[in-house]
């Protein structure tokens, strides 16, 4: 199961995705909405997206943008539990559970009626989303880029993370 960390409210609503080297900070963003899925988010102009079915009923997009990968996953109807979406998520992934962190939980922002947001770092890996509940069903959002360009791209990850919204 996941570690909890001791980050502060505003550290979980400032710190999440998007952050693209070289071209983030000089780039428009624009809205990306998923109507089918139920999620919008800003990701970079220019960015290469595609909605993609995934197994178990999942579906969502896929985007890719200087190397840096974001999913926008969904599972509309009955609601999961956080466990059965964390399984999906850990599986879908493919960083075992003990290598995650869970930064915050809540409910009630966003349009999540529950959500977690957690990191997993395996080698030069780094995932950093959301899971959760909202009103059309279930949601894995997450990125996946290097340590190195979170930690300088920081504040595009901010950018990202604050633009979610989910039905």
């Amino acid at each position: 199961m996941m570690k909890n960390s001791s980050v502060t409210l505003r550290f979980l609503f400032s710190a999440f995705l998007v952050a693209l080297p070289a071209i983030a900070s000089a780039s428009e963003w624009l809205q990306y909405e998923s109507k089918p899925y139920g999620f919008a988010m800003l990701i970079p102009s220019g960015t290469s997206t595609k909605e993609t079915e995934w197994t178990g009923g999942w579906g969502g997009l896929t985007a890719v943008s200087e190397g840096v990968k974001l999913f926008g996953l969904a599972r509309l109807g009955a609601r999961a539990t956080d466990d059965e979406i964390e399984k999906f998520a850990v599986q879908t992934i493919g960083i075992p559970a003990s290598a995650w962190t869970r930064i915050e939980q809540g409910t009630n922002k966003n349009g999540w009626n529950r959500y977690r947001i957690f990191q997993a770092t395996q080698g030069s890996k780094l995932v950093f989303g959301a899971y959760g509940v909202g009103l059309k069903g279930n949601y894995l959002l997450y990125l996946e880029t290097t340590p190195a360009d979170f930690k300088e791209y920081r504040a595009d990850y901010d950018k990202w993370y604050a633009s979610i919204r989910v039905q």
